[in-house]
């Protein structure tokens, strides 16, 4: 298959857009004077591929005034199952960028299960011109079972030390203040201040990226897609990436097949793969933001009762933008794409009062309640 569904991009040459995130991104990492950045996005959105593309030597060197000297460290925080396992990641992952060194009588290596923090800066410091960013991969799935807030404040102390340059580029579904919290960091915590202000969203993609997005990957079976093909590729999918990589497979699957597809059997497939990839979405959603998207399905501001002030409403609907589940098409504002229109039409096919009452029910939730 020709488009990248399910796994992340590997070559820079099939990742498409996201120019303007990875700019402010080597802004907020590559200058002078670095900070921490946090990169937020639902599931699918892109947040492993995007890390994946900003560590490509043929990326670092068009944003960077010295590559060289950037080191990038990957880690998948939801397979670090302790501390120890992720600092012995950290430290394997710049042995093998950087090579062995002697730490010297000073400080002895400790065993993989027990590597702490003190291995790593001892490592570190015998690099003190190279700048490390710890590329921090869901970062919202750390166990607090065996993670907590002292292991927040020891990040924050390895970007602070005048030893070596070290910052950190985590993913998430929220922000990070809603893990802090749930590790019992306080809001007030210097850990909170090595991220620059505004995190970076990943939402929907630039318009002008979607057509050789679609297109290209087709040309490689030798089944090119007309531009019909791609406005109705796009009408379906919206503009979110993973949407308009699932949506142009399947629709070049029945192109080849039958050399026509038709729309409506597209969309019903689809709906059917990704019921359940919609429902991950649904469930991170507050109340309020849950009815601004009935309420754009149905063309019906009273498609929910339940109210909410009108600040309520605007950061929600904030956030939904940020997302790129909620665009402007003209001079409206509609639900990102037809699949997920269709999906919120199903999904809230029953009687009023039964959604009231739903949402009353997830208003007292508090898990990613500002996403």
């Amino acid at each position: 298959m020709p488009y990248t569904v399910g796994h992340p991009v590997q070559s820079p040459a099939d990742f498409y857009g996201r120019q303007r995130q990875i700019n402010q991104l080597f802004e907020i990492i590559g200058g002078g004077h670095p900070q921490s950045a946090n990169i937020i996005g639902l599931p699918g959105s892109g947040k492993t591929s995007f890390l994946r593309h900003i560590a490509h030597p043929s990326v670092m060197v068009r944003h960077v005034r010295h590559p060289e000297r950037m080191v990038m460290v990957y880690v998948d925080m939801a397979s670090c199952k302790t501390p120890a396992l992720f600092y012995y990641r950290i430290l394997t992952q710049l042995k093998m960028s950087l090579g062995q060194v002697n730490t010297g009588f000073l400080w002895k290596e400790s065993p993989p299960d027990q590597t702490t923090i003190y291995d790593v800066e001892a490592y570190l410091c015998h690099y003190p011109l190279h700048r490390v960013v710890l590329l921090l991969d869901d970062f919202d799935a750390l166990n607090q079972e065996t993670f907590d807030r002292h292991f927040l404040t020891e990040l924050r102390a390895m970007t602070s030390v005048n030893d070596y340059d070290l910052v950190c580029v985590t993913t998430a579904l929220a922000d990070l203040h809603h893990l802090g919290s749930r590790l019992g960091l306080p809001t007030t915590s210097p850990f909170f201040n090595i991220f620059a202000p505004a995190a970076i969203y990943l939402a929907e993609m630039e318009t002008a990226v979607i057509p050789p997005l679609i297109t290209e990957p087709a040309l490689q079976t030798g089944t090119p897609l007309s531009a019909a093909d791609v406005a109705q590729i796009q009408q379906l999918a919206g503009t979110l990436p993973y949407l308009l990589q699932v949506t142009a497979a399947r629709w070049l699957y029945h192109k080849r097949l039958d050399g026509s597809p038709i729309m409506g059997v597209v969309q019903t497939q689809l709906l059917a793969e990704l019921s359940v990839y919609f429902g991950q979405w649904w469930a991170r959603l507050d109340a309020c933001q849950r009815q601004i998207l009935t309420e754009l399905e149905t063309a019906d501001p009273a498609a929910g009762s339940a109210s909410f002030t009108p600040f309520t409403r605007a950061e929600a609907e904030r956030r939904l933008r940020q997302f790129g589940l909620i665009v402007e098409r003209g001079r409206h504002t509609a639900v990102n794409g037809d699949l997920f229109t269709a999906w919120i039409r199903q999904h809230t096919a029953v009687p009023r009062h039964e959604i009231a009452g739903a949402m009353a029910d997830t208003a007292v939730i508090p898990a990613y309640s500002n996403i």
